[in-house]
């Protein structure tokens, strides 16, 4: 059964609501609205969802606004905090090998993020997006996301086009899209388990682990395109995007390419987009020995949201489709690897509803299926009875989600309030005894509780 024990985290939901009935307006990334003098609506849905100005605010390098050029040092930085505080409670921990090593944090309410962000102009046509933080999970700090960008325009063909430069330490921290695994539903990880196979384009695969450099334009706002490379964020200049406590998990081998495209289109208060994806990469199969053969991945996704904005009502879907071949040119001989390559299919889609940006949620649907590989996939060093143990060396996992927001602060978006149900229907390959010792898919379904503060 579930245990949410989370009395201290609904009194402090309580005080927030209480406390949104005598603050005084305030502006949440709050120094990006801070910069330009507007409220968070006119770049968010609800954050951290863009909205199409949103898109291009990040688009021209964070610089747009001026309001905070002729205030003096300090105040005229633009920084914000945020603080996460949350409780994940498992709906069954006990068939596992140990309860305490593979729910360290779960069924407790915990400081899940304190951050400090640098958000907007750096000088000129410079800007950045940066956030340092304490993960609470992982129980360590690091460089969270990081995003330096150039950027102007020029007219060609009579249309503008917008062009820049963004360099940054995670594939996809420079997407303009919220169809993009990194920016897409849910907003927030849980204490609970999560999908063991999922691809480079996913959150923690590559995540402040990389230098991902970028050319990129947006002609006529329509047509976009992004060509770029990812190297290993541990060596050179780009260890200074990746500040993180311990090794990185997964080392790139010289460049990886990337190219991003997308079309967009907008008609009055809706916005269509629909884009493609590739990623190649060659990683080394233990991250601390960088020497050797290499695994190559090769990564080819297509996405696709649909965004309306009617002011008091306001919806968006999204879908993202994702194929992942992976070579194992290493582990194979190694004896790593049952199979001389596996492919991997992500597939994605939600849908969100906000009335008046203060009542709604979303709901989604997550599929990960590939092919079976024991040796890749199987135990490991886990342990059959481990949470995470695979006794069928299979990937494949699914599920669904549903979450209820709460936006208390009256016209600002500086406090989110969210509870979110995930079920598996599978999970590393069955539905029931996917370890091998009675554990079932659904006895990882979990409810994440959280508050989330900006200012």
């Amino acid at each position: 059964m579930f245990d949410f024990k989370g009395r201290s985290l609904f009194i402090l939901w309580v005080s927030l609501g209480a406390f949104g009935l005598f603050s005084t307006p305030a502006s949440a990334i709050p120094s990006f609205a801070r910069q330009m003098a507007v409220p968070c609506s006119t770049c968010h849905t609800v954050f951290p969802s863009l909205t199409a100005f949103g898109r291009q605010f990040k688009l021209r390098g964070y610089t747009l606004g001026n309001a905070l050029d002729d205030k003096l040092f300090p105040e005229n930085l633009p920084l914000a905090f945020g603080m996460q505080v949350a409780n994940t409670s498992v709906k069954n921990r006990s068939r596992g090998a140990d309860p305490d090593e593979d729910f360290q944090q779960a069924n407790k309410t915990i400081v899940q993020q304190v951050a400090l962000y640098y958000g907007g102009k750096v000088a000129g046509k410079v800007g950045a997006f940066a956030q340092y933080n304490w993960d609470g999970i992982e129980k360590k700090w690091g460089a969270e996301m990081v995003d330096i960008r150039y950027a102007d325009s020029a007219t060609v063909g009579g249309k503008e086009l917008a062009y820049g430069v963004t360099v940054s330490n995670s594939p996809g921290m420079a997407d303009l899209w919220n169809s993009n695994p990194m920016w897409s539903f849910p907003h927030l990880d849980t204490a609970g388990v999560m999908p063991m196979q999922t691809s480079l384009f996913d959150m923690d695969a590559l995540a402040n682990q990389v230098g991902n450099v970028g050319l990129y334009g947006f002609y006529d706002s329509q047509y976009f395109l992004q060509l770029g490379f990812l190297r290993n964020g541990q060596k050179g200049i780009f260890r200074a995007l990746n500040l993180n406590d311990g090794p990185v998990e997964n080392a790139i081998k010289g460049n990886a390419p990337h190219v991003r495209m997308a079309w967009e289109k907008t008609w009055g208060p809706g916005t269509f987009e629909i884009g493609m994806h590739y990623l190649r990469a060659d990683i080394y199969p233990e991250a601390d020995n960088q020497n050797g053969p290499t695994n190559r991945y090769t990564d080819v996704a297509l996405d696709s949201q649909y965004q309306y904005d009617g002011g008091d009502h306001m919806f968006s879907l999204h879908a993202f489709l994702g194929r992942e071949k992976r070579s194992w040119d290493a582990s194979f001989p190694a004896g790593d690897a049952s199979n001389r390559a596996d492919n991997l299919t992500t597939v994605k889609l939600n849908g969100h509803y906000f009335y008046q940006r203060k009542l709604g949620g979303g709901i989604g649907f997550f599929d990960y299926h590939g092919d079976t590989d024991r040796a890749r996939y199987g135990m490991g060093g886990m342990g059959m009875a481990s949470a995470m143990g695979n006794a069928r060396g299979s990937p494949d996992t699914r599920g669904w989600m549903i979450e209820a927001n709460w936006l208390p602060l009256e016209n600002r978006q500086n406090v989110k309030l969210g509870l979110r149900y995930t079920a598996y229907s599978k999970f590393n390959g069955a539905s029931s005894n996917y370890n091998g010792a009675g554990r079932d898919a659904s006895d990882n379904n979990s409810v994440f509780g959280y508050a989330w503060i900006l200012f």
